[in-house]
């Protein structure tokens, strides 16, 4: 028979095993699957068959939350995919107008640059005339052009035949915007100055743009200040 000692220690080893497994049992880390947080093939085989079951169903939920989503993502994509490919298209075609006005805003950089170049005075040597002044490249490049510099300095040339050296001359550059008259002109007369309309049938833009100061087309004066109205860009 056991002695009382032994029959002690039966009792009490079983006991102390129960309370032991009760102390160990694993408790598993928080974790958020909504966040992309999942358990460790090693803690997923510590957890308890209640927690695996619970992990899984969260697993399932989430899964079918996320195949929900791209779900509604891919009917949004093919509802906007007209409206991707249009603007796709115009982004394409401003792109294009962008290089071309850069290229033409590159160019008229270039033109403007070689125009404020050219000389706006010029100062007379002997044997130059009117004629041979504007035939010069770098004036007008046109002898026929002649008459603009001669409006231009009419208070110091009284005779465009008759210009002298060392006289510096006004070189105009611009289209003119105002006109004015002097002896021996009329409305077509001044249309038909290249620098203004170039075409003396244009006469009646003037009259309508100066009739609070012209009373009869037929009739203006010398000292008359005329608006020149540019109804289009190369005029």
């Amino acid at each position: 028979m056991l002695n009382r000692k032994a029959l002690f220690f039966l009792v009490l080893i079983p006991a102390i095993l129960v309370v032991a497994a009760g102390c160990s049992r694993y408790t598993p880390r928080p974790i958020d699957i909504s966040q992309g947080e999942y358990y460790e093939d090693e803690e997923y085989q510590k957890l308890s068959k209640g927690d695996r079951e619970d992990y899984c169903v969260a697993l399932a939920s989430e899964l079918d939350t996320l195949q929900g989503r791209s779900e509604s993502a891919e009917a949004q994509f093919e509802e906007n995919k007209d409206e991707i490919t249009r603007l796709t298209r115009e982004l394409r075609d401003a792109e294009r107008d962008y290089s071309r006005l850069t290229t033409n805003i590159d160019e008229l950089s270039r033109q403007i640059s070689a125009l404020e170049a050219l000389p706006k005075e010029w100062k007379l040597i002997y044997g130059e005339c009117l004629w041979t002044l504007s035939g010069y490249e770098e004036i007008y490049g046109d002898p026929l052009k002649w008459t603009r510099i001669w409006r231009a300095n009419y208070s110091m040339i009284e005779d465009p035949d008759w210009v002298l050296a060392g006289w510096t001359l006004k070189i105009p550059r611009h289209w003119p915007k105002r006109h004015q008259v002097v002896q021996d002109e009329w409305l077509s007369k001044i249309a038909g100055y290249w620098e203004v309309y170039d075409n003396y049938r244009k006469w009646p833009m003037l009259f309508e743009a100066n009739k609070d100061r012209i009373n009869d087309p037929d009739l203006i004066f010398p000292e008359q200040e005329l608006v020149v109205p540019r109804e289009y860009p190369s005029e």
